[in-house]
């Protein structure tokens, strides 16, 4: 009995490991977008960097607080379309004020990153 919980719980670490390997690996190019206007709205630079290529986080840094009173005008996201496209995706965004936006992202290092440099 003792053996058959022991493979129970091995199983059950591996599944765990699993899903927190898949969540720290930059997720799907609509979770980026989502997180990079969190970070926006918080004024977090330092995952703004993170979430955008190096020419987008510099152009971000100079809207500085312009580009938080934007994403804030919108009133968050209301749905996304998210098209991939081997290393480059698109993701459409429409807000809840009813405006919509796209962000082009393109896969670095296996994490994709949103870019305004294309």
């Amino acid at each position: 009995m003792k053996k058959h919980f022991s493979f129970i719980g091995l199983i059950s670490l591996l599944l765990i490991i699993g899903i927190v390997a898949i969540g720290c690996s930059g997720g799907s190019p609509t979770s980026v977008v989502k997180k990079l206007h969190t970070a926006i709205e918080k004024g977090d630079s330092k995952a703004i960097g993170q979430l955008m290529t190096p020419e987008g986080a510099s152009m971000m840094a100079m809207m500085g607080e312009k580009a938080k009173g934007m994403i804030a005008s919108y009133g968050g996201i209301a749905k996304t379309r998210e098209t991939i496209d081997g290393n480059d995706a698109l993701v459409e965004v429409t807000y809840k004020n009813g405006e919509t936006s796209d962000y082009e992202l393109v896969k670095i290092d296996g994490k994709w990153k949103v870019t305004i440099d294309k």
